[in-house]
């Protein structure tokens, strides 16, 4: 995503010239703009978007567009508008026939509304598609941020399990160091225990030496 950063920054410019298209056998006046994109999708977009002005009828790549309303006018008589290939770029473009429209000044006033339309329509294709990339962006932020969320809670469990691992360690280190002095303890109880036997064991041998003795100078008594 950071390597498609730089090219989506660009911002794309919307420039609109007269152009001529042949329509039922004639070349009539109009505007066209140049876009990115495929045939499809601004063939698609164009289509959505003339809707909303009026009727749409379609015959190939040419549509006519009937009872429009552009800028609170509304015109009786029709509109042109085609789409075609240019090299990598696809050629929006909108016009009229004079000789179908009632008087020459309304001909004229409605290519000035034309001009704006293919402008406006431009513009709205570019920053649809921006929208796109945008909310895609706003996914990719929102999965981002979820990730940030769940490994902050991961951390936070992680360390309190630390802090009770570490109070344990203490608690084994100490209970190890009073197992060794009771283990120490219990050795020197038992060497004690062990010299204490033995010198019960001499003293016992004596004082049986002693009672024989006694009970030998008790028989000698006569």
């Amino acid at each position: 995503m950071l390597m498609a950063m730089p090219a989506a920054t660009l911002a794309q410019k919307v420039t609109v010239t007269k152009d001529s298209e042949r329509v039922k056998g004639s070349n009539i006046d109009g505007y066209a703009t140049e876009l990115v994109g495929t045939v499809e999708e601004v063939n698609s977009s164009y289509t959505k978007y003339l809707k909303t002005f009026g009727k749409i009828k379609s015959s190939g790549s040419q549509m006519q567009l009937s009872e429009a309303e552009i800028s609170f006018t509304k015109y009786t008589s029709p509109l042109y508008a085609t789409t075609r290939s240019k090299g990598e770029k696809i050629i929006v473009w909108l016009g009229l026939n004079p000789r179908e429209w009632p008087t020459p000044e309304q001909a004229e006033q409605a290519q000035k509304d034309l001009e704006k339309v293919v402008y406006d329509f431009g513009v709205k294709f570019y920053r649809d598609k921006v929208q796109v990339d945008i909310d895609e962006s706003l996914r990719a932020q929102l999965t981002a941020e979820k990730q940030i969320q769940r490994l902050a809670t991961e951390n936070k469990n992680l360390n309190s399990r630390l802090e009770f691992n570490q109070k344990e360690k203490l608690r084994l280190e100490k209970a190890l160091a009073e197992n060794k002095l009771e283990y120490e303890n219990l050795l020197s109880s038992i060497a004690r225990n062990k010299h204490d036997q033995d010198s019960v064991a001499i003293a016992t041998d004596q004082i049986k030496k002693m009672v024989e003795l006694h009970k030998e100078r008790q028989r000698k008594i006569n």
